[in-house]
């Protein structure tokens, strides 16, 4: 059996996506064939203005307690390579100053825990049951949650992080790099844009 669209198997499928291009198509017109017509004319209530739209106010930026300016994007910072060819970075959490190491194979940002006591972290009462593979090993750590991770003029809100059992340097893993716009390493220079 058929009809004009073909053989009838998959007739009602057809017909179904006709009719859902052909309702597509009266969403997108006619608004837009309305919006152009005057429908005021003759009417006893033409010459009553139509109020204003409201504009919309700018997003007040978070306040900070160590008033350092938040960033607009976009916003580009640069790091040379140091020692080992590793990249050593300074930045700050919670207005805080830590010392990084720039992992790009570790999952989270992962701190000391002599910077998460110097954070405020009371680290007998954190859950400590996030298993990580290591070059040492399987290692368990604390999950939390930073509230704001800045490089320079860049800043992230609400970063995951744990806590690491080990001792030496945090480290800047890709639960902060992978918010950001872009982040790239060539000849020696470490590049990250917001």
């Amino acid at each position: 059996m058929s009809d004009a669209y073909g053989t009838s198997r998959g007739t009602m499928l057809r017909r179904a996506f006709l009719l859902l291009i052909g309702c597509g198509s009266a969403a997108y017109s006619v608004p837009r064939y309305f919006s152009s017509m005057d429908f005021s004319a003759g009417s006893r209530d033409a010459a009553v203005p139509t109020p204003p739209r409201p504009q919309s106010q700018p997003q007040p930026q978070p306040r900070r307690i160590d008033k350092a300016p938040v960033a607009e994007a976009p916003t580009t910072e640069t790091y040379h390579a140091q020692r080992g060819n590793q990249f050593y970075v300074t930045g700050s959490v919670n207005g805080n100053t830590v010392r990084f190491l720039v992992d790009t194979g570790a999952t989270w940002v992962a701190l000391t825990q002599d910077d998460a006591k110097l954070l405020g972290f009371n680290l007998s009462t954190l859950k400590w049951d996030v298993r990580t593979n290591t070059a040492n090993g399987i290692a368990t750590n604390a999950a939390v949650t930073l509230g704001d991770v800045r490089l320079g003029r860049i800043i992230e809100y609400n970063v995951p992080a744990i806590i690491m059992h080990q001792s030496g340097i945090s480290l800047l893993g890709m639960s902060f790099l992978s918010r950001l716009r872009s982040w790239q390493i060539s000849n020696g220079v470490l590049t990250i844009a917001s």
